[in-house]
């Protein structure tokens, strides 16, 4: 037993330096951030004070049924870190005082109940509490995130820093995290809690890894008097006319915006030609041409060329972006396609 708490508070020091590291980093090192990068800063320093708190239970006569008791009422809250996190992912500016206080009110009456009636059943009441709370915020923030990654198709032809699909899989290893941090917290063991402590460390570094260049944009909820409406005021075929004679696709940063205003129309107009006529997202179709006009003709002619240099000549700003819609488009790989045709 005491080989597994040493492993126990080895995990929850380290922990503790992880997040801090890493919340000083975004809050005080980090020159260009954006208000996401800033959230992700206090969310590491929460979690780096939740980590430290945990050091007690290696204490001798620590790791009992009250101490457990009073670490669940604790990191009950850490469920709010979730939330902030999900909602400025895909809505920014989400995190606001009121809302905070409006979130945190259920977990401040679980707490004040508990100092007053320090009974078993209130954690039990607690627990599924924060299991509806838990999935609550994750069907929300799921289907938020479906809404946030269709407008960014929609409306852009750069995804690289805009793009959340990465969300789906934080999801999958947050529920995870928070099954084993559930089980631990009622039922669990010095070996459950290092379990749980490996896991917390997999999820939180997959959250960085994909958090640390990410620019959420706000999703335009502004609809257009002529949304419902099944006709677009420019001919078939005009929008590719211009498309292709002006070779906007070859601009890195083209957005739907730049399109709409090109067309002398609106977003609205313009998005609704390429869903119910061209049967694409502006991403797709961006994407596509730059594949078609610019990159498959450069690679027949000159195999030669760096990927990275066909990448950038036909419009893509990053070689991942490029990888993803030439695949997409063909089957195969860059690499591969140059290889078919070598």
């Amino acid at each position: 037993m005491e080989d597994y708490t040493n492993i126990s508070a080895y995990l929850i020091g380290n922990l503790t330096i992880f997040f801090a590291v890493f919340a000083i980093y975004f809050l005080f090192i980090r020159k260009y951030k954006t208000r996401f990068q800033t959230v992700l800063g206090w969310i590491m320093a929460i979690w780096s004070l939740s980590n430290l708190k945990d050091i007690i239970l290696t204490f001798p006569g620590m790791y009992t049924s009250e101490v457990l008791n009073w670490m669940m009422i604790i990191d009950g809250w850490g469920a709010l870190t979730y939330t902030v996190f999900i909602f400025e992912a895909v809505m920014p500016g989400w995190t606001t005082t009121s809302r905070l206080s409006l979130q945190a009110l259920p977990f401040a009456v679980f707490t004040l109940l508990y100092i007053i009636y320090p009974a078993q059943e209130v954690i039990y009441c607690y627990a599924v509490f924060l299991w509806f709370y838990a999935w609550t915020i994750v069907v929300i923030g799921w289907k938020k995130a479906r809404q946030y990654i269709k407008y960014v198709r929609e409306n852009y032809s750069n995804i690289d820093h805009v793009d959340a699909s990465w969300l789906k899989t934080v999801f999958f290893f947050a529920i995870i995290s928070q099954l084993m941090w559930l089980f631990t917290s009622l039922a669990g063991t010095i070996t459950t809690d290092i379990v749980y402590y490996i896991s917390t460390l997999v999820l939180w570094l997959m959250v960085l890894h994909y958090s640390w260049d990410f620019h959420p944009v706000l999703v335009d909820k502004t609809v257009d008097p002529a949304t419902n409406k099944n006709i677009v005021p420019f001919a078939k075929g005009a929008l590719e006319e211009l498309v292709e004679q002006q070779k906007l696709y070859l601009k890195k940063d083209l957005t739907l915006s730049d399109l709409s205003t090109a067309m002398n129309s609106n977003r609205t107009y313009v998005s609704k030609y390429l869903s119910q006529v061209l049967g694409m997202t502006f991403y797709d179709y961006i994407n596509q041409l730059r594949i078609e006009r610019v990159s498959i003709p450069m690679i027949r002619e000159h195999p030669e060329y760096k990927l990275d240099y066909v990448a950038q000549e036909s419009g893509f700003a990053s070689i991942s972006t490029f990888r993803r819609a030439f695949f997409k488009l063909t089957g195969q790989t860059p690499s591969q396609f140059v290889a078919s045709k070598s």
